[in-house]
């Protein structure tokens, strides 16, 4: 009788360490091996060959062979904000644009403004007289967006080709102003005339600042000169000259005595090759 209470004591004991073991394995099991995901999060879990991602709100069970886990804030962009992100197993890269909330998938990463060390950047926002131009550094071709238009991005691989902060000024012309602008590709030369206001393209630039046109009445001696043949024509008439005003030509104007420029007349712009 004694020998046979002796063994039950001893089976309780042994199921009495047993539940605490049970107890102590699962309260491991819970903390290490349990995750709470909120909806603004997501759990990173590394295991032996592969990265895997869950998005909250979940409750996650992680598996025993798990080498790491992580429980990561989802980055939220306002509606004015873009980041930038690449797989670090591809290389490709990618630009999400707020308002949204970014979810990551494996092996993607975010990458930081090497000017504000922020993961959240800046969009732009073009008013009407304002552009912006990009470069793609992948592959050398040039984008151009004109205002008036909000939450203006470059692509992963654009940086501005104008300056740091990217948005140029389109030029102001007024009705007696004009500006030459040249395609640097090409290398041709075009006039623009106010009023009007005058946006460049992707490969051109300014030959010079603006420049006030040449004012004329109908007692103005007028010459023009083309500068490929070197012939210079006299015309009477400043309608003339408008009609047959080509990108090729320069003018020089001879006024006879006692007259005033201050008619106001037609107008022209001299433009040289």
């Amino acid at each position: 009788m004694i020998a046979f209470e002796q063994h039950i004591d001893q089976y309780v004991i042994a199921q009495i360490i047993a539940s605490i073991i049970f107890i102590v394995l699962s309260l491991i099991y819970f903390k290490f091996y349990v995750k709470l995901v909120q909806k603004d999060e997501q759990l990173v879990v590394r295991g032996l060959t592969e990265e895997t991602i869950q998005n909250g709100p979940k409750i996650a069970w992680l598996p025993l062979l798990t080498k790491s886990s992580e429980v990561r804030k989802v980055l939220s962009l306002s509606q004015m904000e873009y980041c930038v992100v690449k797989n670090i197993l591809s290389g490709e890269k990618r630009v999400e644009v707020g308002p949204k909330m970014v979810f990551l998938q494996p092996y993607d990463v975010v990458k930081t403004d090497d000017s504000t060390g922020s993961k959240k950047r800046n969009a732009l926002s073009l008013k009407a007289n304002e552009y912006v131009r990009f470069v793609d550094n992948s592959t050398g071709k040039v984008r151009v967006e004109y205002g008036e238009q909000g939450c203006v991005v470059p692509g992963p691989d654009e940086v501005f080709l104008d300056g740091v902060s990217g948005k140029r000024k389109a030029m102001d012309l007024q009705v007696f102003e004009y500006v030459k602008v040249q395609d640097k590709r090409t290398g041709k030369v075009r006039t623009e005339r106010g009023e009007k206001l005058v946006f460049l393209g992707p490969f051109e630039e300014y030959l010079g600042s603006k420049q006030t046109a040449v004012e004329v009445d109908e007692e103005t001696s007028v010459l023009v000169r083309n500068k490929r043949t070197g012939k210079w024509l006299p015309f009477p008439h400043v309608i003339q000259i408008e009609a047959l005003f080509g990108r090729d030509t320069s003018i020089c104007f001879t006024v006879f005595p006692n007259v005033s420029l201050h008619a106001t007349l037609v107008h022209f712009v001299a433009v040289d090759a």
